[in-house]
């Protein structure tokens, strides 16, 4: 590896640690691996969800290398990249606030039929929920933006978005490879773990990003 590819790496790992705590992805593979079709919908699931990133950091790079080669010398680049970065610092203050005292946790209605979803349906599921989630989004752009605008040839950019696809995918690949190993005995800790995120999600989801809106810009 050269200087300029390491360089990337550095910047654009924290992102993916960033996405990879978003805790929507984690409480819905929680869901679905300790679902009955667990061994089934699980994988589909994570691929599901694998797919999404790349192909939205597919798109992001592509659309990133034609900005810069475009708009590099007025700046624009870097123009949008700050305004990136404000946007997830506002929506991260704007999460990070605590429930009404009394508040039962709750998540949406449509998330129980992951409790008993085919291995299709969970693979477009862990798709649909990359691609249409705004806060992933917001951070998906950032990275775009910092490989597409690195000097960097076309296979660096693939294997980058390869490493950073695998990272931002471990905390939905981690328990469904736990579930398959030892299900017995991983049950009980991913209900805990659940039950945890569904009531802080905001919180958590606040925190992460106050804190990587500074590495977007």
């Amino acid at each position: 590896m050269d200087t300029p590819l390491l360089y990337v790496l550095g910047q654009v790992l924290p992102l993916a640690v960033g996405i990879s705590l978003s805790p929507l992805p984690v409480i819905a593979v929680v869901l679905v691996a300790t679902s009955p079709r667990a061994r089934t919908s699980g994988p589909t699931f994570v691929v599901g969800r694998m797919l999404g990133l790349a192909a939205v950091l597919a798109v992001v790079i592509a659309a990133a290398d034609v900005l810069y080669a475009l708009a590099d010398a007025a700046g624009l680049p870097s123009i949008v990249k700050l305004v990136l970065g404000v946007a997830i610092l506002i929506l991260g203050l704007t999460k990070w606030r605590p429930k009404p005292e009394g508040a039962a946790a709750s998540l949406p209605s449509w998330m129980s039929a992951l409790e008993s979803i085919a291995p299709a349906r969970s693979l477009g599921f862990g798709f649909l929920l990359t691609i249409a989630n705004p806060k992933e989004l917001a951070l998906l752009v950032g990275v775009g933006l910092t490989v597409g605008g690195a000097p960097l040839a076309i296979g660096q950019e693939v294997l980058l978005a390869l490493v950073f696809v695998v990272v931002a995918s471990l905390t939905v690949l981690t328990p469904v490879i736990a579930v398959l190993v030892a299900p017995a005995r991983v049950g009980p800790v991913l209900d805990r773990v659940g039950a945890w995120l569904t009531t802080n999600n905001s919180i958590v989801m606040g925190v992460l990003l106050v804190v990587i809106s500074d590495l977007a810009a």
